[in-house]
């Protein structure tokens, strides 16, 4: 009896180390992590902080730059590769339904540009209802095409409508152009043409067309809107 005694104290004595040991390494395990935790909640506060403050900084320049001159706007505006803005870009279907006696609603638009002409880009604006077929008003806008050969391209065509005109292509017979000022460099209109062209130096033409049942005194009046509201959109 004395030696099961014994026995069973030796027992006792030999596990407490053990015991202790594991409580000793558990609880290490368990600062560690805690530490791990803290360490991980610190550094996903600190890159959630950075994301905040990078989207902050965005806003706070597309802020100042659309403050200094819209160039947030800009920034959107759809350039092709030749950096030439989307001509639908350029007018309003509201502007367009003010002069041309249409409901806003009633106009829509379609892109007029062609991939095989990179150096232009156009855009229509149409309406259903009225008494003339395929009604509407295009806006196109270009490059020199030919800048290596012919430098003055643009300088020469406008010139040429003031004192050659234009041959119809169905009466063959020669349409006369005015001269129109105050747009760009140069421009010439014909209101039996229904056509309106200007340029900026050698670098861009614009044109604004009509195919429409205005007269033609109402028909200067929203050429004139129209061609003002492009220049002031256009980003040179």
């Amino acid at each position: 009896m004395r030696f099961f005694l014994l026995l069973v104290v030796l027992v006792v004595i030999s596990c407490k180390p053990d015991g202790a040991s594991n409580a000793n390494t558990t609880k290490a395990n368990d600062q560690k992590e805690i530490q791990n935790s803290k360490e991980n909640n610190q550094k996903a506060a600190s890159q959630s902080k950075d994301r905040n403050q990078t989207a902050k900084e965005q806003v706070s320049t597309l802020k100042t730059n659309d403050s200094k001159g819209g160039t947030q706007a800009k920034s959107q505006t759809n350039f092709n590769k030749e950096g030439i803005p989307d001509a639908c870009d350029l007018l309003s279907a509201k502007t367009v339904a003010k002069y041309v006696r249409q409901p806003e609603g009633s106009i829509f638009l379609a892109d007029g540009s062609s991939p095989q002409n990179p150096k232009a880009r156009a855009c229509f604006f149409k309406w259903d209802g009225s008494e003339l077929a395929n009604a509407g008003v295009m806006v196109q806008l270009q490059r020199n095409p030919v800048q290596e050969e012919v430098p003055e391209y643009f300088t020469y065509l406008i010139s040429s409508k003031k004192t050659e005109g234009e041959k119809d292509p169905a009466s063959k017979s020669v349409i006369k152009y005015n001269d129109w000022p105050g747009f760009g460099d140069d421009g010439a209109y014909s209101t039996e043409a229904g056509k309106y062209v200007w340029r900026v130096g050698n670098d861009w033409s614009f044109m604004v067309a009509f195919n429409t049942v205005l007269e033609p005194k109402a028909q200067k009046v929203a050429a004139d809107a129209f061609a003002r509201e492009v220049m002031s959109k256009m980003s040179f």
